[in-house]
């Protein structure tokens, strides 16, 4: 079949106009898939961060950290899996987004902010997808595991020894009392709460101890600060804001990511 001059041109039309149609489109589906993957991404860093912070009691200043012992006491990494490098940058799969750029990392008190500048590589404009880790309740979850310790051993301690040999109301001198009669295998770990504060006597002033407290625990309720991380909304899988109580932050398909624009 032979087809006109005519013909072939509006063919031609026709087909440069659906092109013309399916590139937004698939741009926009590339750039949505970059960005959920990226979501996906900064909530295994977080979660990797956690478990950096309860070995080295610090948050990771960089990626690497997470990859490689940075030199702290106590670091057990790898903390993240599977590494594997990213054929553009020569990074660390992990160091960067799924445009192949770096992750920022910013730590303030105990918040750690991983941030990607999304798809227009600027940081700090609505394109950007965040992530907040507050290890408050790293703090939190590990004190009051302690202090149930150390008050069950108040306990059986005061039910022995009471009369005899009170408990002080001075939690260094109260601990070796616990340790010296058994009630405690060694002092090491029991001399301060989850922010290196010494417990207190609970109600203050009491004689004898019958109770510790956390002064780190008073401190956060008083601020308000229960630790999260914090997601919020973003393309078409993330709805609103999401903070809970162990840090993990996931909402329906969101990831626990904050995620602009």
């Amino acid at each position: 079949l032979g087809f006109t001059l005519i013909e072939m041109i509006v063919a031609i039309a026709i087909m440069a106009v659906l092109v013309g149609a399916a590139v937004p489109v698939t741009s926009k589906i590339l750039t949505y898939q970059a960005r959920k993957a990226t979501r996906t991404e900064l909530q295994t860093l977080s979660d990797a961060s956690a478990e950096f912070f309860r070995d080295v009691r610090r948050l990771p200043t960089s990626i690497g950290e997470l990859l490689v012992a940075p030199g702290d006491n106590g670091w057990s990494g790898p903390y993240l899996p599977g590494v594997v490098t990213d054929h553009v940058s020569g990074q660390s799969g992990y160091e960067v987004d799924a445009w192949s750029r770096g992750y920022e990392l910013d730590v303030a008190g105990d918040v750690l902010t991983i941030t990607s500048g999304g798809e227009d590589a600027s940081v700090g404009d609505a394109t950007d997808i965040v992530i907040d880790l507050n290890v408050t309740w790293i703090r939190r979850e590990e004190t009051l595991a302690e202090m149930k310790v150390l008050n069950q051993a108040i306990m059986l301690y005061n039910g022995q020894y009471q009369l005899t040999a009170p408990l002080s109301t001075n939690w260094s001198v109260a601990l070796g009392q616990l340790v010296t009669r058994g009630m405690l295998p060694s002092s090491a770990g029991y001399d301060v709460d989850g922010w290196g504060e010494a417990y207190v006597a609970d109600p203050a002033g009491m004689a004898p101890l019958v109770k510790v407290a956390s002064p780190g625990i008073a401190a956060a309720d008083e601020s308000g600060s229960n630790g999260s991380n914090n997601g919020g909304g973003d393309d078409d899988d993330d709805n609103g804001n999401n903070n809970n109580g162990n840090g993990n932050g996931n909402n329906g398909n969101g990831n626990g990511n904050n995620g602009n624009g």
